[in-house]
């Protein structure tokens, strides 16, 4: 049985890859790098208009590293609530047993716009969130840091990117990655002990989600791994069936095993 899931799963990451038209996932990826070290004293702004650097942010406590951007109306919305949530129920203090920090990778994004993330985070909890924006030069020094590769798409005037977090040591150090916009409280919190030991992880198996797609039928970006979803929804159900069915057969048949 595990071996069909994993052939369904491979077939459904084929049948996300496969479609007609432009390909904006090109050079979009979230490289792992662990072991980098993120850079602590390049300038941005918070979504109260102070000026702070990353260091000042981090403030020596494991932290959950977002990047993405504020105005994005996709998969962008969902990963500083998914983030969030797993830190609430990860049984962790905000503030002290850790930081986390949403980047904006727009550098015209604003304080107030800024400000429009932090209503994403539950109010007990802001404490520990720092939202942050910086020039062009700042964002991609730490993008690059981190492996977030994006593009920005002047047609558009939107972001492909990919959706991720990472989990930084208090000294700034990249210890490990989660990918997509959910995130297990159990896995976040023992990330983010070992991160606070200075210890870093290894590589994460990856299901990468990227933020939108373009659909030459409609001339418009979409989330396309909604499509990917279904097909692994629907893949994992036929399996089930599939399995059940054998079940059912052996139990019926003399001497069969259950």
């Amino acid at each position: 049985m595990r071996r069909a899931l994993l052939v369904m799963l491979a077939l459904a990451s084929l049948a996300a890859r496969a479609h007609v038209g432009p390909h904006p996932e090109t050079g979009i990826a979230l490289d792992q790098h662990p072991g980098a070290r993120v850079p602590m004293t390049d300038a941005f702004v918070d979504s109260n208009g102070a000026h702070t650097t990353l260091g000042q942010a981090i403030g020596r406590k494991p932290t959950v590293l977002v990047m993405g951007y504020a105005r994005c109306k996709d998969l962008c919305a969902l990963t500083v609530p998914g983030a969030a949530e797993a830190l609430d129920r990860a049984g962790l203090v905000p503030g002290r047993d850790y930081e986390a920090v949403f980047a904006s990778i727009d550098p015209r994004e604003d304080a107030a716009t800024l400000a429009q993330v932090a209503d994403r985070v539950p109010a007990a909890d802001r404490v520990a969130w720092h939202m942050l924006g910086g020039d062009d030069r700042s964002v991609r020094a730490l993008a690059e840091a981190v492996g977030f590769r994006y593009r920005y798409e002047p047609d558009r005037d939107a972001y492909a990117h990919p959706e991720g977090v990472a989990i930084l040591s208090p000294d700034g150090v990249v210890s490990r990655y989660f990918f997509g916009v959910r995130f297990d409280s159990g896995d976040v919190r023992d990330a983010l002990r070992e991160a606070g030991r200075g210890r870093t992880g290894g590589l994460t198996q990856q299901l990468l989600l990227l933020c939108y797609h373009f659909d030459p039928a409609t001339g418009r970006y979409t989330v396309r791994i909604l499509d990917a979803l279904r097909i692994v929804i629907g893949l994992c159900a036929l399996g089930a069936m599939v399995y059940a069915w054998r079940l059912t057969r052996r139990a019926r048949t003399p001497g069969g095993a259950a």
